[in-house]
This record gives C-alpha cells, sequence and structure tokens, in this order.
C-alpha cells in the first residue's frame, strides 16, 4: 500500500511541476514567482507522504525528485531562450541558470 502511495504522489508531483512549467513558459512568469511554486508542489508531495506515514527518508527522496525535475525544466527553457542569441549557449550559461535556480529555491 505504502508503495502504491508514493507512486501516485511522485506521478501526480511530476504532473503538477510540468503543468507549472507549462504555465510558466505560456504565461511568461517571472523566475521569482515560478521556482517557489516548484517548491510548494514539492514540500506538499512531502508532507502528504509523511502524514500518511512514509518514512522521512522516502519523503525526502521524492521532495528531492520533483524538485530536480522542475530545476532540470527551468535549465532546458533558459538555454532554449539563449539558442536564439547568435551564440550558442555554454557551460557557464547554464551553471548561471541552475544557480538562479537555486537561489530561488533557497530565498523562499
Amino acid at each position: 500500500m505504502k508503495e502504491e502511495i508514493i507512486k501516485i504522489v511522485t506521478g501526480f508531483g511530476a504532473a503538477l511541476i510540468e503543468k507549472q512549467h507549462q504555465l510558466f513558459v505560456e504565461e511568461s512568469l517571472d523566475n521569482s514567482e515560478h521556482v517557489p511554486a516548484i517548491k510548494r508542489i514539492a514540500n506538499t508531495a512531502f508532507g502528504y507522504l509523511k502524514g500518511s506515514g512514509i518514512s522521512s527518508d522516502i519523503a525526502e527522496k521524492v521532495r528531492d525528485k520533483l524538485i530536480s525535475r522542475g530545476r532540470d525544466l527551468f535549465v532546458e527553457e533558459w538555454m532554449r531562450s539563449l539558442e536564439e542569441d547568435e551564440d550558442p549557449p555554454d557551460e557557464q550559461e547554464r551553471e548561471e541558470a541552475i544557480d538562479t535556480f537555486e537561489e530561488l529555491l533557497n530565498d523562499m
């Protein structure tokens, strides 16, 4: 039963992250709105799992997985927007995207 809850919450959380990202792109949301929304989704999944009797370690892994997915989508979009420039994006710009995401994630 617990494995099923973990799987459902992880899948549902991932779907919410994808939808949030779609909104971020389509509505041109500010990074300072988008990243905290990712964190809220991940923290809500964590809280739900803990409330369902799932261990903190497993709930944390789910939260980390969801944040990681949100980070990956954020970085992909950051890099995609730079592809329109004359010079192709490089590793430094990827690191800047990751740093920006992490900074906004930790500010909340």
